[in-house]
């Protein structure tokens, strides 16, 4: 079955003519990969205890915007900063700043007016809250949801799509976001056990995503009202979780890859990887998808089909693909 398995991954023709880069997290450090010539090269070089955690191009791909978890000289505890850089990781500087030795900014997407969008985990007195930023590097920090994470945004910025962690297990949430409120409910706790970073489609008709366990109920597809906005603490969730020795079952069931209408309809099983939090980025044409998991780097058709290993190195973090 394992053989089975290679052959059918290396006989996949979803990994021929690609192009354009993808920028991915490696070895704690972060990698660009020209998937023209297939080179692959580290941007980075980071020390001892800090590691790059995601990332995301910016929409003309000449710079990147990616989060690194270190601990700060005189502090005891780490957490996470977002910094820019260049494409091939020169002029390397803080975009956003932890407010707070222990806060983390994670899982960033860089929209077309320049603003980042971002999640936020702050831990004060032992209670943690989560919230979905969004900031231009000229600006403040702005909280657009509360007791969320793992934000996506639509191209033309119209549409926020973001996690939210119940009693159950996760739901994920879409939102127009001048609208108030947190939106309504995309996908409900009860089709999946567990979900990974979602991304819109190039297009804004589509959401990917890894979702752990088969779906159990279809989507609700937003057909109720919408939600009230929510405030105070939320369950506890750590995005610093993909640096814990053992994490590999700390998110149980395996997952694989889907895709899903803005509206809820149409859920389609895209890649049966079964994989640990796999997290995915749509190709510029949106014709097809890189997935990063512990195993390997793929690319699959976008309708599905069997996945193309890219690079046989695999581990946690988001990714992005530019021209």
């Amino acid at each position: 079955m394992l053989l089975a398995g290679c052959q059918l991954f290396n006989q996949s023709s979803a990994g021929d003519g690609l192009q354009g880069r993808l920028a991915w997290p490696k070895d704690g450090d972060l990698w660009v990969f020209d998937l023209a010539s297939k080179q692959q090269r580290k941007i980075t070089d980071l020390p001892g205890g800090a590691a790059v955690t995601g990332a995301a191009w910016s929409p003309d791909g000449t710079r990147i915007v990616y989060a690194q978890f270190s601990r700060r000289a005189n502090e005891r505890a780490s957490g996470a900063d977002l910094i820019v850089a260049n494409a091939d990781g020169s002029s390397a500087h803080l975009f956003a700043e932890r407010d707070t030795a222990n806060t983390v900014l994670d899982s960033p997407q860089w929209g077309a007016s320049g603003r980042v969008y971002y999640a936020m985990r702050r831990t004060v007195e032992g209670r943690e809250s989560l919230s979905v930023v969004a900031q231009s590097e000229s600006g403040p920090p702005r909280v657009l949801v509360e007791n969320g994470f793992n934000p996506t945004i639509s191209r033309d910025e119209s549409t926020l799509v973001y996690l939210r962690n119940t009693r159950v297990g996760q739901t994920m949430l879409r939102k127009a976001l001048n609208d108030p409120g947190d939106g309504c409910e995309l996908l409900s706790d009860l089709v999946f056990q567990y979900l990974s970073q979602p991304r819109i489609s190039p297009d804004g008709t589509r959401v990917a995503f890894g979702g752990s366990g088969e779906a159990v109920v279809q989507p609700s597809g937003c057909a109720g009202a919408s939600l009230p906005k929510t405030s105070g603490a939320t369950p506890m969730f750590n995005l610093l979780a993909l640096l814990a020795p053992g994490v590999a079952e700390a998110h149980a069931l395996p997952a694989d890859v889907y895709t899903v209408n803005l509206d809820g309809s149409n859920l389609v099983r895209v890649a049966k990887i079964q994989d640990d939090d796999p997290t995915v980025a749509w190709s510029p044409d949106g014709s097809r998808l890189a997935i990063f998991g512990i195993a390997a780097l793929y690319a699959v058709d976008a309708k599905g089909g069997a996945p193309a290993k890219l690079v046989d190195r695999g581990g946690y973090g988001g990714l992005d693909w530019t021209r």
